[in-house]
């Protein structure tokens, strides 16, 4: 089995049941509404979940195989505890983004066709500057995306460098805006790009539209290591010659006291989704090929996931254990 395929049979499989996927919709942007089941026990069993798939936010999809060969993997939560304990960077901040990051990771994988898994997120942050890393340290987020992976679809290659955003509805349809903004800066998303290129060379089991991307950047990166501003711009301009789409799957995850009713649900999402972004246009000086998607997840009870997933990052016994 490949790395994505383990993926669907440790986690995707299992969140399936647990979200309900509403028709996706248009309005001026793509929307992909979700809400979950209302089982009073669906707080713990998704925070569980999340948690076991740390194991594909820290490991490269090589090791992934190889460990669930090896049966490693056989033992979900211990191999996500040891990913955890090993891999992932602490900071005096215990609630940060990780759980929306986690979420992140999951919906484009569960829920969208043909992924293809890059870098882990742990691996970018080996790469950040020192500087930035002494910050995370303090309790703040190492910058960059929240998700990124490849798809190829009808001939279409798709980058995709996701956002997430988790809180009450005001803060994250508020500061979604400014990170959409921010994705599409030239230095920000080359790179991340010269980060994914750089990992993946080591990678020998990409398809062959991936490993073309990452030959081509390696090669700038080579050419042109030299000068840093025309380096971006040669990035730039190779995406936008080579017609990849920067794809930027939004994720939503606020809090909503309303959570009853599916069809109320659906209408609060697209009567809040409509507010906020009927107007909204990003920037793009660059003209890349961008095209922003908003998978919005309202839960029933934000403070509480945000609390179980605290509790487990702190290493208390889960009942899972």
């Amino acid at each position: 089995m490949n790395a994505v395929e383990i993926y669907h049979s440790l986690i995707g499989d299992k969140l399936k049941p647990m979200i309900v996927e509403y028709t996706p919709y248009s309005d001026n942007y793509r929307y992909f509404p979700y809400h979950h089941v209302f089982d009073p026990d669906f707080e713990k069993s998704f925070i569980d979940l999340i948690f076991n798939s740390i194991i594909f936010y820290a490991f490269e999809k090589n090791e992934i195989e190889k460990d669930y060969e090896k049966h490693r993997l056989d033992d979900l939560h211990k191999a996500a505890r040891a990913a955890y304990n090993s891999r992932v960077p602490k900071t005096e901040k215990l609630t940060d983004g990780l759980m929306g990051e986690l979420t992140l990771d999951c919906f484009i994988k569960t829920f969208f066709d043909d992924i293809e898994m890059l870098y882990s997120r742990v691996k970018y942050i080996e790469r950040v500057p020192r500087k930035n890393l002494d910050k995370e340290k303090k309790g703040q987020e190492v910058k960059g995306y929240d998700g990124l992976v490849f798809s190829v679809a009808n001939g279409i290659k798709y980058m995709w460098a996701g956002q997430v955003k988790t809180g009450s509805w005001e803060y994250c349809l508020r500061e979604i805006k400014k990170d959409i903004n921010k994705s599409i800066l030239k230095t920000y998303f080359s790179d991340s790009m010269l980060i994914m290129a750089d990992v993946m060379r080591a990678v020998s089991n990409n398809t062959k539209e991936l490993e073309k991307i990452v030959d081509d950047i390696n090669d700038l990166q080579f050419d042109y290591s030299t000068d840093e501003a025309v380096l971006h711009q040669k990035i730039i301009k190779y995406f936008n010659n080579n017609s990849i789409i920067i794809r930027l799957p939004c994720l939503i995850m606020a809090g909503e006291d309303d959570y009853s009713d599916e069809a109320v649900l659906l209408e609060t999402i697209k009567e809040k989704c409509s507010k906020a972004f009927k107007n909204f246009t990003f920037e793009n000086g660059e003209n890349l090929n961008v095209e922003v998607m908003f998978l919005v997840f309202p839960v029933r009870d934000i403070e509480d996931l945000r609390n179980r997933f605290l509790s487990i990052r702190k290493g208390e016994k889960s009942e899972q254990e």
